[in-house]
């Protein structure tokens, strides 16, 4: 089987997807002058757009890869989670829940003359409550059995509490269902510690060093022996941006090259990563680590959190 093979085979996949999804916007604007009473420039906005990021954008890699997918997540009781209403696919079957005492996560990017101004958070990052834990987990496990994987997604925004997690990892293995996990640390400390026994974790460089203090870039398969050991993992994937990834699976150490684009806007490259692995062939490794290597590149060249075209990967493996 080719890398297009198992392209193709992404329309064969279904993925059970937890995760905190994000309201992305995206202000896009010219600079005009300089603001004559403080220092800063006065711009011209030409477009506001708004996309679905954080799990919603790794759904989305998925739904673009022609995979089917389960999603789980939670948004909140105000008018930015009526957004999410126009957030559907034949191939999507969405299940999100309303906390009526959270904010839905906004991050509200502006874009000056191509370059990235400013980002402004609006989150709640506080755990849901008991009662909705308790939904979710009832809800979920009649799906576990329809899937081939379950993914989850975690950027600490409150969704993935230490109940809820233990509990999808004792769910995973009484199905006998691979599990892949990507925690983030951008506002918070290392939580993989929380992930003992799954099946994958993602990690990018800085994560790696936060898990593992002992983590050294330059020794990269020790380094990864390490944090499986530490974290009592089957499998480690390092995403290094430009300078593709490296892992661990199966014992066997891989080193893929990144896929060379001219990037404008690397935000969503691991999300395009996780997704592009996640559909791919647990006996390929080296391929499907070429396969999400090339689509998280070519994510990298579109504003914003929008998917690459799955043609555009199918002509980059040809």
């Amino acid at each position: 089987m080719n890398k297009l093979d198992i392209i193709k085979s992404f329309e064969q996949k279904k993925i059970l997807l937890i995760g905190d999804t994000i309201l992305d916007v995206y202000s896009y604007s010219k600079a005009v002058a300089k603001a004559p009473d403080a220092p800063s420039i006065e711009a011209e906005q030409d477009n506001v757009s708004v996309m679905f990021g954080g799990a919603s954008l790794v759904a989305r890699n998925i739904l673009e890869l022609g995979g089917s997918l389960i999603f789980f997540s939670v948004v909140g009781d105000d008018e930015n989670a009526k957004h999410y209403n126009s957030f559907v696919h034949p191939k999507l079957d969405k299940h999100f829940l309303v906390d009526k005492n959270r904010i839905t996560t906004v991050k509200r990017k502006f874009w000056v003359d191509n370059y990235k101004l400013l980002q402004i958070n609006e989150v709640d990052n506080q755990d849901i409550d008991t009662g909705l834990e308790k939904k979710l987990m009832k809800l979920i496990e009649p799906y576990v059995d329809k899937v081939d994987l379950m993914l989850i997604y975690d950027p600490q925004h409150g969704l993935l509490t230490k109940n809820l997690i233990n509990y999808l990892i004792k769910l995973s293995k009484k199905h006998h269902k691979p599990l892949y996990v990507d925690s983030q640390i951008s506002h918070r400390n290392s939580n993989h510690h929380l992930y003992k026994g799954v099946d994958c974790l993602f990690f990018n460089q800085r994560e790696a060093e936060a898990a593992d203090p002992d983590f050294d870039i330059n020794q990269p398969e020790s380094s990864l022996n390490s944090i499986k050991k530490k974290l009592g993992i089957v499998n480690v994937i390092v995403k290094l941006g430009k300078q593709g990834s490296i892992a661990l699976i199966n014992n066997k150490y891989i080193k893929n090259s990144p896929y060379q684009v001219v990037t404008v806007d690397a935000c969503g490259a691991g999300d395009a990563f996780l997704a592009a692995f996640s559909l791919g062939n647990p006996e390929l490794m080296v391929e499907t680590l070429d396969i999400s290597n090339t689509w998280a590149g070519l994510s990298t060249v579109i504003y914003g959190t929008i998917p690459p075209k799955k043609q555009n990967l199918i002509n980059a493996c040809e």
